[in-house]
C-alpha cells in the first residue's frame, strides 16, 4: 500500500512548512528531486498545457516506477493540495502564484540552490508539455527561458550581505512574473495552433 503524509495532520499552512512537508512526502515516495524543483516542474506543465492530469506530473515526480494519482495518494495529501493550490493560483487574477522556496531563516546557499532546482524543475515541466512552436512565442518568454537555464546553473555560496539578499529576491520575483506571463503566451500560441489544425 502506498504510504500517505496528510499535510492538514501534520502542519499549519505556512510557506515554510509547505516547503518541508513537500520535500517529506518526497522522500516518502522515494523521489530523486526535491520540494523546489518538485514545484518547478508543476509550474513548468502548468505553463505548456492548459489541462494539465495530474498523473503526469506524478509520474515525472517518482520516475514512472508506478501509475499514479492524486487519488492514490488519499484526502489531504500535501502534494494534491501543492497541485490543487498551484494551478488555482496561476488561474487566479491577483498574481498570486508564488515560487516554493524554503524560508528566510535557512541559510543563503540553501535557498540559492533552490532557486536553481526550481529552474530546472520548471525547464524539465515546461519541455515535457511540447508546445507545437516555440519559436512562436515573444522574444521576451525566449529571454526568460534562456535566463531561467542560466539561473539553474546558480553556485550555491554562503552570503550574509543585504545586497545579495535583494538580489535574490529578485530573480525570485523575475521568475515568478516571467512565468505567468510565459503561460499565458504559450496557451495563447497552444490554441492557435489548434485552430489552425482544425482549419486544415
Amino acid at each position: 500500500m502506498l504510504e500517505t503524509l496528510c499535510y492538514r495532520d501534520m502542519v499549519e499552512k505556512s510557506d515554510s512548512s509547505l516547503y518541508e512537508a513537500v520535500d517529506s512526502a518526497l522522500g516518502i515516495l522515494d523521489s530523486d528531486i526535491g520540494a523546489a524543483e518538485c514545484h518547478g516542474m508543476l509550474c513548468g506543465l502548468t505553463c505548456g498545457l492548459e489541462h494539465l492530469d495530474a498523473s503526469l506530473w506524478l509520474g515525472h515526480v517518482i520516475g514512472y516506477r508506478e501509475s499514479l494519482s492524486l487519488d492514490d495518494l488519499g484526502p489531504g495529501h500535501v502534494l494534491a493540495q501543492l497541485f490543487d493550490e498551484t494551478l488555482a493560483e496561476f488561474a487566479a487574477d491577483d498574481f498570486s502564484i508564488q515560487i516554493l522556496l524554503p524560508s528566510d531563516d535557512t541559510s543563503f546557499a540553501i535557498r540559492t540552490e533552490a532557486l536553481g532546482s526550481w529552474c530546472r524543475g520548471f525547464l524539465s515541466g515546461f519541455g515535457i508539455a511540447e508546445l507545437p512552436d516555440l519559436a512562436a512565442l515573444s522574444e521576451d518568454c525566449q529571454g526568460f527561458l534562456r535566463d531561467l537555464q542560466e539561473i539553474s546553473r546558480v553556485d550555491p555560496l554562503e552570503s550574509d550581505d543585504d545586497v545579495d539578499e535583494l538580489a535574490l529576491l529578485e530573480v525570485c520575483e523575475y521568475a515568478r512574473m516571467g512565468a505567468m506571463l510565459l503561460r499565458e503566451e504559450a496557451l495563447y500560441s497552444n490554441r492557435a495552433s489548434q485552430d489552425i489544425g482544425t482549419i486544415h
